[in-house]
């Protein structure tokens, strides 16, 4: 492996391609992150390179065993074009959603209950290889979506299947709108404010991130209207504070993987939320523990939810398929994919 650059290249100087392996991929639908460039030395001031199309896609598909139901959920394809020049790297992207939910017999609702539509959108550009200003439909920095359970411990209070059989531990996305971002980014940091504009709840949140190759920290401070967006007053804003630190160390040339995560979450008038995960990969096989501990009015429960599964790689993309359950009676055959 490359060494590390030194503090100047990694902080302040112009910084070309990230030689370094990212063993941590970002969040393609959520997060800013630098493209590779084709060819970095095939470029001027007056002349614009065009990268090749850039698509992402993944969704989740469950049996969940405790209801008899399937779903299909958290389905997210985004396309993007970039374009560069000496100083300027310019991103346009869209980025859609879709599920079909079958899991509420109680609501009144036709053979089955689908929907999609435009998820984000917007330009990313990044000005002398440091300086980030976008704008997009979903502005406001979220919570770490990082995960290496089959399932995902968040969901999104914005769209319709968010609360289906969502225990009390799980985390809700923050409020978001179209708005802007600005800051600081490179291969292995970001620095950035956020703003976005949902009805009178103008969410904000501020991001420090940084990451090597095994490990990646994460800091996020956001600040939002949640309890009746409709009405602005101070005392309406709530905030949200998450501390997150994720592992990810090869082994046997790469053969086996060791995974972690430690993250901490508090939402203000609501709950303290402690999330532990780690994960053991060799060729195929997963194995992995996720502990969420949940503090709400000094009454705190733990709860342990466990997956193994197969992974089954193809250059970038993966498809995953096996088992999860937790400890509140929730039991998954479950797979995703993600390229």
């Amino acid at each position: 492996m490359p060494p590390l650059p030194n503090a100047f290249d990694m902080f302040i100087g112009r910084e070309g391609n990230n030689e370094l392996p990212q063993y941590i991929k970002p969040d393609y639908f959520r997060d800013d992150y630098k493209r590779r460039l084709p060819n970095p030395n095939d470029t001027n001031l007056n002349f614009f390179q065009k990268y090749p199309i850039e698509f992402h896609l993944t969704t989740t598909f469950s049996y969940a065993a405790h209801t008899n139901t399937f779903n299909l959920r958290d389905t997210f394809a985004t396309i993007g074009q970039t374009f560069h020049n000496n100083y300027i790297q310019f991103t346009g992207f869209i980025t859609a959603y879709g599920y079909f939910d079958t899991h509420n017999p109680d609501i009144n609702y036709g053979y089955i209950k689908g929907n999609a539509g435009l998820y984000d959108g917007g330009v990313q550009a990044i000005f002398v290889d440091r300086i980030l200003i976008s704008a997009r439909g979903r502005a406001t920095f979220d919570i770490n979506t990082t995960t290496f359970m089959l399932m995902p411990h968040y969901y999104d209070t914005t769209l319709n299947p968010a609360n289906i059989d969502t225990p009390d531990y799980y985390i809700p996305q923050v409020l978001n709108g179209p708005g802007i971002r600005v800051g600081f980014i490179g291969n292995h940091y970001e620095i950035a404010y956020s703003q976005g504009d949902f009805r009178h709840s103008i969410p904000k949140a501020f991001l420090l991130r940084f990451n090597i190759p095994n490990i990646e920290f994460r800091f996020l401070y956001e600040h939002e209207n949640r309890m009746e967006p409709q009405s602005y007053h101070i005392s309406l804003f709530e905030s949200l504070v998450q501390a997150s630190a994720t592992f990810r160390f090869p082994l046997m040339n790469e053969t086996m993987w060791l995974n972690a995560i430690a993250e901490y979450t508090w939402r203000e008038n609501d709950a303290h939320y402690v999330r532990l995960e780690q994960g053991f990969e060799w060729h195929m096989l997963n194995i992995a523990l996720r502990e969420m501990v949940h503090i709400k009015d000094k009454d705190a429960k733990i709860y342990l939810e466990y997956a193994i599964f197969g992974k089954f790689k193809a250059g970038p993309s993966e498809f995953n398929v096996g088992f999860q359950g937790s400890t509140d009676g929730r039991y998954y055959i479950a797979g995703n994919v993600k390229f």
